[in-house]
């Protein structure tokens, strides 16, 4: 069942997160340090809004959705309908403010309009996707997932090849993307909106659940792209740009990876829980696991062997220094952060834990704030993406020592083996190449990279080889 479903996600999971890779190297073709500062603060500040703002119905909605009763569905339509018109306005108020803090000055009423186009389309995306995939409603969850990265990309490459692109440019061609998604799914999602009251008991369980996790999310942001900010605060938006490139890439190239096999394994759990087998549901976790370690552990392997032969093929001249620096970081930093949030983290959402999440991401931004802020000062962009990195890291480390000592989610310790195992022999051929130059060396080290992993995992699970196949 977990291999079906991570192939029906799997357009969805690939095509998205692809475009959103490309699109990085691509606008630093285009955009300079300056300019792609300010795009990525832009997205950063989107994230920031919806994880305040909005998240927490999201989480609420997966949790609980597939077991609703009819009577339950209505009572969630109606708080959705008040959540929908509420968040416009503060959305606007949140960006407004956000911006006013990076810009060091009001922004204009183009940028601002472009600014709530783009937060407000891309925030309803993510939302209804997740409402999508809570239903099972495969089709309508990769429109949502994939229209707006890949259409957005597509008019802002046509945009920049006719006039000088800027910022703005790009955020209104996602804006335009995402609407047109947003047009696509709504008549196939069972949303009915409903101008009532609210029911208090409906809307206080949304928020003892809900609230714990978005304050998680939210202080998670702030390792992931939050450092975003804090390099602006101390060295300038320029700064922003240089440090942006490697840092959103390797993160990307990990969300990527994790998104391939991660969207249809936890309502798998969930409908396991539902059905009072609670063992099997952490059982289930725990393979969930599996699958996602044996994608993020060859891909952040074969990520930093090939980084230096990818920065300079990839990413314009003037990024490449620091990028060689960070993108290793932000990879190790992107494996950290998804391990955490798609294997441990998932045993507190089971067991309605949230608050431990909470307390742990509180931790974990304390950590981040101190060694960004010594990082900084004497290492310079790169010292933020040391900082992020030993942070996620004790969050993990403590979140995995919880799930599997105090929720009793059972570790996958052979599986794990296997996987290392593989990782390593791949990374052996790797590390042997000579230097790569031009791309279709770095894909063919790519290709070989992937035969090689492949061929050791399978050998490692030749005994299970027979009932994949009848799978």
């Amino acid at each position: 069942m977990l291999i079906r479903q991570t192939v029906l996600y799997l357009p969805a999971q690939l095509l998205g997160p692809l475009a959103q890779l490309v699109a990085i190297v691509l606008w630093t073709h285009w955009l300079d340090p300056d300019a792609f500062g300010l795009f990525t603060l832009a997205m950063a500040a989107q994230e920031a809004v919806y994880l305040l703002l909005l998240s927490f119905w999201s989480y609420f909605l997966l949790r609980f959705l597939p077991s609703a009763d009819t009577a339950l569905r209505q009572r969630m339509d109606v708080i959705e309908t008040r959540l929908f018109l509420a968040n416009a306005m503060l959305q606007a108020a949140a960006l407004l403010m956000l911006m006013r803090y990076v810009m060091h000055e009001w922004p204009s009423r183009e940028l601002l309009v472009v600014l709530f186009a783009f937060s407000f389309t891309r925030s309803y995306c993510t939302h209804l996707a997740e409402r999508a995939r809570a239903d099972g409603i495969v089709g309508t969850y990769t429109v949502l997932q994939t229209v707006g990265p890949v259409v957005g990309l597509l008019i802002g490459v046509l945009w920049a090849s006719l006039v000088p692109v800027e910022p703005m440019h790009v955020l209104a061609s996602y804006a335009i993307a995402q609407t047109i998604s947003l047009i696509l799914a709504l008549p196939k999602l069972r949303v009915n909106f409903r101008l009532q009251a609210a029911d208090p008991a409906t809307l206080h369980h949304a928020y003892r659940y809900g609230l714990p996790l978005a304050a998680s999310g939210l202080l998670a942001w702030v390792p992931g792209n939050g450092s975003r900010f804090v390099v602006e605060h101390e060295l300038g938006i320029a700064a922003v740009g240089m440090f942006s490139v490697g840092w959103t890439l390797g993160q990307r190239a990990c969300s990527f990876a994790a998104m391939l096999v991660t969207a249809a394994a936890f309502p798998l759990a969930l409908r396991l829980e539902a059905s009072g087998a609670r063992d099997r549901a952490m059982h289930q976790l725990s393979l969930n696991g599996v699958l996602l370690c044996s994608v993020l552990l060859p891909t952040v392997a074969g990520l930093i062997l090939l980084t230096p032969a990818l920065t300079k093929v990839a990413v314009s001249e003037p990024y490449v220094a620091v990028t060689l620096q960070i993108l290793p970081l932000a990879a190790l930093a992107g494996l950290v952060k998804n391990l955490r949030s798609h294997f441990a983290n998932q045993a507190f959402l089971l067991a309605q834990k949230t608050n431990w999440t909470l307390a742990l991401d509180i931790l974990e931004t304390l950590l981040f704030l101190i060694g960004a802020a010594v990082g900084l000062r004497t290492l310079g962009v790169v010292g933020a993406a040391w900082g992020a990195l030993i942070a996620v890291s004790v969050g993990a480390l403590l979140a995995f020592a919880i799930a599997i000592g105090r929720l009793k989610m059972p570790f996958p310790g052979r599986h794990l083996l296997r996987i290392v195992l593989a990782t390593a022999v791949m990374s052996l051929a790797l590390s042997v190449l000579p230097p790569l130059t031009g791309w279709m060396q770095l894909l063919a080290a790519v290709a070989l990279g992937g035969l090689v992993y492949i061929a050791t995992l399978a050998l490692g699970y030749r005994g299970h080889l027979g009932k994949l196949r009848t799978l």
